[in-house]
């Protein structure tokens, strides 16, 4: 027996299954695709096709300690700035990495330091003058190089265990294009002698998340 104008729950039992068996092939068409693989994000073979993005702002005469200051790497992020000392990348992914220095030469680089290794094509994008516009910027906007000479030299973006190292152009803009197909924990770090100390071979050069740090790979 029901109460007058509702309908009984045998009523609603059966129209619940009519609903169901009407939206299955909808609810298959919209969302198994989603959650499945996505043809714009990986191929065939497992690996991603998109781009992974990492930029990196090189920032010269940070406060280190209280009469000191030192150079830096920074990540850019949608938080601003923050210390470089574990970069996360992906495997098996193409990576677009940009530096922005905003330094000078570091006096004691070479030119084998400014030698570039490990990118995709064996090259880095340099841009010339980070701040350059109008008038000021040069014929040569940018162009693809394999070294820069050492007296241009202000740092460099080196991990051996991977094979890789960027330099740095004081005042320029790199971009690189890396492809890392091993997982794991790799150091990096500057190879000029920008830090303090006699050498220049201390202070931000030994510190984690100023001129070294880890670059984990997963």
């Amino acid at each position: 027996m029901t109460r007058q104008g509702l309908p009984s729950l045998k009523g609603l039992a059966v129209l619940f299954v009519a609903i169901a068996i009407f939206w299955v092939p909808f609810a298959y068409y919209y969302v198994i695709p989603s959650t499945a693989a996505n043809p714009a994000s990986t191929t065939g073979s497992g690996q991603s096709s998109s781009t992974f993005q990492l930029t990196l702002a090189e920032i010269m005469n940070e406060p280190w300690g209280s009469n000191m200051v030192q150079p830096r790497f920074f990540v850019m992020g949608p938080n601003g700035m923050t210390p470089a000392d574990n970069i996360i990348l992906p495997v098996n992914t193409r990576i677009q990495l940009t530096i922005i220095s905003y330094d000078t030469p570091t006096t004691g680089s070479t030119d084998q330091m400014g030698k570039v290794s490990g990118t995709v094509g064996g090259n880095v994008y340099m841009i010339n003058g980070t701040s350059a516009s109008g008038t000021d910027m040069m014929a040569k906007w940018g162009q693809n190089v394999t070294a820069v000479p050492g007296a241009m030299l202000a740092h460099t973006f080196t991990m051996p265990q991977l094979g890789i190292s960027i330099p740095v152009v004081g005042g320029d803009t790199e971009v690189a294009y890396l492809y890392l197909t091993q997982t794991g924990t790799y150091s990096w770090f500057c190879q000029t002698p920008c830090g303090s100390g006699p050498m220049g071979m201390m202070g931000a050069m030994s510190t984690s998340g100023w001129m070294t740090g880890q670059v984990t790979v997963r």
